[in-house]
């Protein structure tokens, strides 16, 4: 198979990359390209090697780096000649961002973490990703169906079924081997937290109150502590660009507004 890498671009101005979560594609930012953002800027969707339209040949042994996924983002905007940027990174593409920060600092106009963090797996949360591994080894329909749910706001889970049906339908064209690949690469991720107070450029989380994933305290501990770092709270879980698409929407707006 020949490795591909598909992405999205539309509009003129200031680049704004997007880069989606895990076992997502680049379609979680439609709502995106159908807003006024992509009336004022340049916005480009990456799908991640394995993920969406994007074809890569995966090993079952294979780990797949946030850097390794760092250096795609880097050669595709190197590709477009684009030098500078507002980078949004949902969950694991924040993961993503803030490795390509650490090489790559001069890049950054801006980072929106959206439902993510610069700091590495805990020692729970890495035995949680072997846990997940073996799931998806032993019943793959199982995994997909308990990671999707654990995404949304619990509170609200019966009011999502069609976004919930919608991402699972996304997570489905993954195989096994890639999403073993892009589990085992997140668990061994580097801490980068000092890249947040060490940073010049601006930085917003944006953090669910009702997020099962991360825990919305540490991470507005993690905020409060950056150098130009905002954070804003809202009442969904951590898919806020599904659950209200239109609130993020301003927020990233207004974020990118004051850059």
């Amino acid at each position: 198979m020949n490795n591909k890498i598909n992405l999205k671009i539309e509009g003129i101005g200031i680049p704004i990359v997007l880069l989606h979560g895990f076992m997502e594609s680049l379609e979680v930012w439609n709502f995106i390209y159908h807003s006024s953002i992509s009336n004022k800027y340049r916005v480009i969707s990456i799908d991640f090697p394995g993920h969406g339209k994007s074809c890569f040949s995966f090993s079952r042994k294979q780990i797949f780096t946030m850097e390794e996924n760092a250096k795609i983002v880097k050669e595709i905007l190197d590709k477009e000649n684009i030098q500078k940027a507002i980078f949004v990174g949902h969950s694991m593409g924040g993961y993503i961002a803030i490795a390509l920060a650490e090489k790559y600092p001069e890049i950054f106009l801006g980072l929106c973490f959206l439902h993510s963090t610069a700091e590495s797996d805990s020692l729970k949360k890495k035995k949680q990703r072997i846990q997940s591994i073996q799931l998806a080894k032993n019943n793959y329909p199982l995994f997909i169906s308990t990671s999707i749910n654990k995404l949304f706001n619990p509170k609200k889970i019966s009011f999502f079924q069609k976004e919930i049906t919608y991402i699972k339908k996304i997570a489905y064209n993954l195989s096994i081997d890639s999403i073993i690949s892009f589990l085992k690469g997140m668990s061994i991720r580097k801490d980068r937290k000092f890249l947040i107070q060490n940073t010049i450029f601006p930085k917003l989380y944006i953090i669910g109150l009702y997020d099962l994933i991360l825990d919305e305290k540490k991470i507005r501990e993690e905020a409060k502590n950056g150098n130009k770092t905002d954070f804003v709270e809202i009442d969904t879980g951590h898919m806020g660009h599904i659950e209200k698409p239109k609130e993020i929407i301003k927020i990233l707006e207004n974020f990118i507004s004051s850059i």
